[in-house]
């Protein structure tokens, strides 16, 4: 795995492409991907990311919980339920805090399908005078991984979100007939200031990439350095047979997978003591977890505070959840759920603005609360 880190300053430089008619996404428009590749090489980051998508997501909307028909509640091509694109987007939302949600409309103005659109593919198209930008381009390789250069024919040019049918009409003429018609995008950030919101992930990428460091370390140490190995010293044979026929005694007693871990060495100096003519010494590691622990604890302690999650909910040591009471991991939990609300109340936002024109009656009440994980009468 190759980690680009770009400067504090340039991280999230957002300049606009002539070339590709795009707004960059980081210096090098490679932003998300350099999020998802950290957050899938840090244990702490992935944990804080598993535990906030569950407390955005909690149990599904309220709404849902007593439909028996779960095909009622499909909105995609895909086959996708309402409950299942929510546990999507909470955790497209918890590890990068941006939402590209993909609309597609029949010739009735409905809204006929809503799908998640990943975050790597997306990229927001020119701005006019106002501030206003009409459209995003999906394209799947920026990162330039699956050829080196920019391929604009294979761009997929989508509309803006705006629900309107006079524009929805105006939209479907300019891209030739409804057959031809990508439908719209609506970009949901964290910030709504900024062109494209930071990840919680980002003030500590240093951190998240010396846990993958030290882990690559520590297991590089353990297949190439002297861990488990052993030095047999011997008297010297008196000839190559001799000499092979050991060899191949130590393999047989160690194993074949276990023989590399052996050092032969022929002593010159001879004598009638057994254990000074034939001599087993272990090498100690080259390992040291001292050296770690501190490092490891330092940057697992900022990547749960960059995510907000208390080191209760993610630390599995007896020293932590195992030695507290109940009470208070309860606590630590209504108090997370409680800090979440902001994200869930943005995402349920969303869903409520997209699906109040759903070509079916999905949710009549219109009420897009999201049912706790947790209450004061009983635990996650």
């Amino acid at each position: 795995m190759k980690v680009k880190l770009i400067d504090v300053d340039n991280r999230l430089s957002i300049k606009y492409d002539q070339v590709n008619g795009i707004h960059n996404w980081g210096d090098d428009n490679c932003y998300p991907q350099l999020i998802s590749t950290l957050i899938n090489s840090s244990v702490t980051a992935k944990q804080c990311v598993d535990i906030n998508s569950k407390y955005i997501y909690g149990k599904g909307f309220n709404f849902t919980q007593n439909i028996v028909d779960k095909n009622s509640l499909i909105i995609n091509k895909k086959g996708l339920n309402i409950n299942q694109l929510l546990r999507i987007c909470s955790r497209e939302f918890s590890k990068i805090n941006n939402l590209f949600l993909h609309i597609n409309y029949n010739a009735l103005y409905e809204v006929i399908s809503v799908d998640l659109v990943n975050s790597e593919t997306v990229r927001i198209g020119k701005i006019d005078s106002t501030g206003y930008n009409g459209k995003y381009v999906v394209y799947n390789n920026w990162d330039k991984k699956k050829t080196k250069k920019i391929d604009k024919n294979d761009f997929i040019v989508i509309d803006r979100f705006n629900p309107n049918p006079a524009i929805i009409e105006k939209q479907v003429e300019a891209a030739g007939g409804w057959n031809k018609y990508k439908g719209q995008i609506l970009h949901i950030t964290a910030d709504f200031n900024e062109l494209y919101s930071l990840s919680d992930l980002d003030c500590v990428l240093y951190d998240a990439n010396s846990e993958f460091e030290a882990s690559k370390f520590k297991n590089t140490g353990l297949r190439k350095g002297f861990f488990g190995m052993k030095f047999v010293h011997t008297k010297p044979f008196d000839d190559e047979d001799e000499a092979k026929e050991f060899e191949e005694l130590i393999q047989a007693s160690m194993g074949a997978e276990n023989s590399t871990s052996v050092i032969l060495v022929e002593s010159k100096l001879t004598s009638d003591i057994l254990k000074d003519e034939i001599y087993i010494q272990d090498i100690d590691s080259n390992i040291d977890d001292k050296k770690f622990q501190s490092t490891e604890e330092s940057t697992a302690r900022n990547i749960r505070k960059a995510f907000g999650v208390p080191s209760i909910l993610i630390e599995d040591s007896d020293h932590s959840i195992f030695g507290q009471s109940g009470a208070l991991l309860k606590e630590a939990k209504l108090t997370h759920w409680e800090n979440k609300e902001e994200e869930r109340n943005i995402v349920s936002d969303a869903f409520q603005l997209v699906f109040k024109n759903f070509h079916k009656p999905i949710n009549p009440s219109n009420d897009w609360t999201i049912t706790p994980i947790i209450t004061q009468s009983n635990t996650l």
